[in-house]
């Protein structure tokens, strides 16, 4: 459901922001178009291919935990759905598990994380896990699994909710399906947008939100 509604989303606007992440603390702001963020979530889904992952198994992204309205944490959601993977937010002895910068669990296979606002990897790589800026050297090509549709999130399949058409400010959102929900499935289903805020002060975001022309909810 999800990954053919970003298809469409991709063809039909394309262009038009899907995601804005704004970092507080670091004073950083990434946003990416749906065709950006379709991008994205095709290399990382050739990514677990290429990983030796089968499609339909289930993958623990611990950053749906850590940090769960960060940009990388949503391509890893799609991505993963695109292959049919299941997704949890917790360890559940997944054969793939995707981390953060300052984690240290490990799995039989971990990709590792940065966040870097623009996708770039650990200035000293982990010599016990895929440096996820790997991800650079993958296709762009779509390659979605037989098994994708069933987009199944913390051993629960996505409810059904409508498209949403405009554009919203979410700050700090914390861990859980209604959040991702309303961040990454809602303007996929319609032609909306979010702007993700985390560690700003209320100042800053009545300016994020004014800079951005998004409703801020609180």
């Amino acid at each position: 459901m999800f990954i053919s509604a970003l298809r469409t989303r991709t063809a039909t606007n394309g262009a038009q922001p899907l995601l804005t992440y704004y970092d507080g603390a670091a004073d950083t702001r990434t946003e990416l178009s749906g065709a950006t963020f379709s991008n994205w979530v095709d290399k990382t889904a050739n990514l677990i291919a290429d990983l030796g992952h089968e499609d339909g198994e289930p993958i623990d992204v611990l950053l749906a935990s850590t940090h769960p309205g960060h940009w990388v944490t949503l391509v890893w959601i799609a991505a993963a759905w695109q292959r049919g993977c299941p997704v949890n937010s917790r360890v559940t002895g997944a054969d793939l598990l995707v981390v953060g910068p300052e984690d240290e669990r490990r799995a039989e296979q971990t990709v590792a994380c940065s966040l870097h606002p623009l996708g770039r990897g650990f200035a000293t790589p982990p010599t016990d896990a895929v440096d996820y800026v790997e991800v650079f050297a993958q296709p762009d090509i779509h390659d979605a699994s037989v098994f994708a549709g069933h987009d199944i999130f913390d051993g629960e399949p996505l409810p059904n909710v409508q498209g949403r058409d405009t554009r919203i400010l979410l700050p700090d959102p914390h861990r859980g399906v209604e959040p991702l929900l309303e961040i990454l499935v809602t303007p996929v289903l319609g032609t909306g947008s979010s702007v993700v805020t985390v560690g700003c002060t209320p100042d800053q975001l009545i300016s994020v939100a004014t800079a951005e022309h998004a409703i801020l909810v609180s």
